[in-house]
Parts: structure tokens; C-alpha cells; sequence
């Protein structure tokens, strides 16, 4: 009974979080009923830790995007793709990442990052602004294969070992029905006069 109930609520976790990253949005939302997905795609610059004048440039919003657990499609290629249709949404001249940490197998296995959607106040900046070198995309495609490849074979490795280390408890912790069939005849035979 307490394997069924357990097995509810694993269920109910997964319905209400969901598979997809974890989003916190500072400064904005999305349009009612619209999704990231729903909202188009345009090029934008995409920079690490950009150095800028507050004075030069409007915050329209930060992003943070994040694991929730239960997270599946969240490799960087997925990630940056919400960061740049929101950044559009916005009316954004680059997305400056602030913060990123790719996968790693024992922490997480997305990529988590925050970011900043900047609009400069001098048009003629905005029109110059190109990605840093790290985020062209073929690079961007490139990590995201190689960590979801790694990713894949630590889970299948986790998984194969689980279910080595459950068979071996399972056979070192079995009573031998042998041995206590043998003990009990034996104490029966004892018992006769």
C-alpha cells in the first residue's frame, strides 16, 4: 500500500511540474495564454557579462531558467531558443548571460542560466551588436549534443547499476530455502524418541 501511494504522488509531482525547465521571469510575463513557444523567433546578440552604462541602455526583464527535478528538454540549444524569443518579445538588443553552469551528471543534467534583456538608448549601438563567439550556433548545437550524449550514458549507467546492486542485495538477503528446510527436518528428527 505504501509503494502505491508512493507511486501516486511520484505521478502527481510529474503531472503538475511538468518535464519542461524551470522559468522565473523578473520584470515581465508572457501574453495571456501564450507559451515561449507560441512567440517567433528573430536573431538577437547574445553576450556573457556585458559591460554597459546604465545610463545607455533599458533593463526590459531578466530570465532564470533552471531544474526543476523532473526537467527533460533543457539542454542549452532549448534554453538560449527561450531566452531569444522572449529577448524579441521584449523588444530586446542583446541578452546579456549573467550567470551559466552547463550539465554535469552529479548536480544536473540542464543547462541553468540567468540573464538580462537590454534595449540601448542610442539606436546606432544596437544596430553593430553581435553574439559573443561561444554562442554561435553551430557551437551552441554542438555542447548541447555532447552533454545530452554524456548525460544519456551516466542515466544508463546509474540505471544498469541500480538493477546490479538491487539483484546482488536482493540475492545476499534471500533466505536460502534450502538451508531452512534442511534445519527444520533436522530439528524434527531430533525431536523423535
Amino acid at each position: 500500500m505504501k509503494t502505491l501511494i508512493f507511486l501516486v504522488l511520484c505521478g502527481a509531482t510529474i503531472l503538475v511540474s511538468g518535464c519542461a525547465p524551470g522559468i522565473t521571469r523578473t520584470g515581465y510575463q508572457l501574453p495571456a495564454s501564450q507559451t515561449t513557444r507560441d512567440l517567433p523567433r528573430r536573431p538577437i546578440a547574445i553576450q556573457c557579462d556585458v559591460h554597459y552604462n546604465t545610463n545607455d541602455v533599458i533593463v526590459l526583464g531578466s530570465i532564470h531558467a533552471y531544474d526543476t527535478g523532473l526537467s527533460v528538454d533543457c539542454d542549452e540549444a532549448a534554453i538560449l531558443d527561450i531566452f531569444c524569443r522572449e529577448g524579441n518579445m521584449l523588444g530586446a538588443d542583446v541578452i546579456d548571460i549573467t550567470e551559466e553552469h552547463q550539465p554535469n551528471p552529479l548536480t544536473s543534467t540542464c543547462y541553468r542560466a540567468r540573464a538580462t534583456f537590454l534595449r540601448f538608448n542610442d539606436r546606432e549601438k544596437a544596430r553593430n551588436l553581435v553574439s559573443d563567439a561561444k554562442y554561435a550556433p553551430n557551437l551552441i548545437i554542438e555542447r548541447s549534443a555532447k552533454f545530452s550524449k554524456r548525460n544519456q550514458e551516466v542515466i544508463a549507467g546509474s540505471v544498469l547499476g541500480g538493477l546490479l546492486g538491487a539483484l546482488i542485495v536482493t540475492a545476499a538477503t534471500e533466505p536460502d530455502n534450502h538451508a531452512s528446510y534442511t534445519n527444520s527436518v533436522s530439528e524434527k528428527d531430533m525431536q523423535k524418541p
